[in-house]
């Protein structure tokens, strides 16, 4: 009964032994690629140079769209996206303005895939996030002409008109303060005008042009050595 104990035993050790080994030659098994992604977060903003134009008035929807990185991108203590990846999208919506039916031109642009320099390539959702003063990104990364707001047209006015009287005071005493800011507040009227009218205009985003785009979802980036399958 001893020896018959000792059998199961021996039987018991065995198949555990076999069922570890197993375990351990599927975990060597597994390639190097299975192991965690770096990932920039959403959200993360890319500082791009423009190598292609595109415009309100020269585009069409699903014209392409290039892009390069001026800054990396940096993340859990390591660089994910170098200088020089080059980030290629298309055009989601393009639209002309009229100012007779108040219409605003409008661009909206989607990034879909980064390339880096040493030719990883792998899928990314981009958008536009900040095209500088002259054009306003909403936050869907549509880009229209900025709009001065009404409280910032009267502040300009004021000071023209101030600047004005200045210069009319010193040439010509109180009647030319008095001359000076007429004409400094005429002038502000003028810059207004053109401005209300500049904000129908077409734009355009022209190849050497700076901006940011955002990630609109996370961008898990392969290690070297890695390949993401194509979309």
């Amino acid at each position: 009964m001893i020896d018959s104990m000792q059998n199961r035993f021996k039987q018991s050790v065995k198949g555990v032994s076999g069922v570890l080994g197993m375990v351990l030659l599927a975990a060597l098994a597994l390639p190097a690629a299975q192991t965690p992604e770096s990932v920039a977060p959403a959200g993360t903003r890319l500082r791009v140079r423009f190598d292609s134009a595109v415009g309100t008035a020269i585009s069409r929807m699903n014209d392409g769209v290039e892009v390069h990185l001026l800054k990396p991108v940096e993340a859990e203590g390591r660089e994910l996206l170098p200088v020089g990846a080059v980030l290629t999208g298309r055009v989601l919506a393009a639209r002309k303005g009229d100012k007779h039916t108040k219409t605003y031109p409008m661009i909206r642009l989607g990034f879909t895939r980064v390339t880096l320099p040493d030719g990883r390539s792998f899928p990314v959702e981009a958008s536009l996030a900040d095209l500088g003063v002259d054009v306003y990104v909403d936050s869907e990364g549509a880009a229209t002409p900025s709009r001065t707001s009404n409280e910032g047209k009267v502040g300009t006015a004021a000071a023209s008109a101030g600047i004005g009287a200045g210069i009319g005071g010193i040439v010509g005493g109180g009647k030319g303060a008095g001359e000076g800011a007429a004409i400094g507040a005429g002038l502000a009227g003028l810059g207004a005008l053109a401005e209300h009218y500049a904000q129908w205009y077409d734009f355009t985003l022209k190849r050497g042009r700076k901006g940011w785009l955002r990630l609109d979802a996370d961008l898990p980036v392969p290690s070297p050595g890695r390949s993401t399958p194509r979309l």
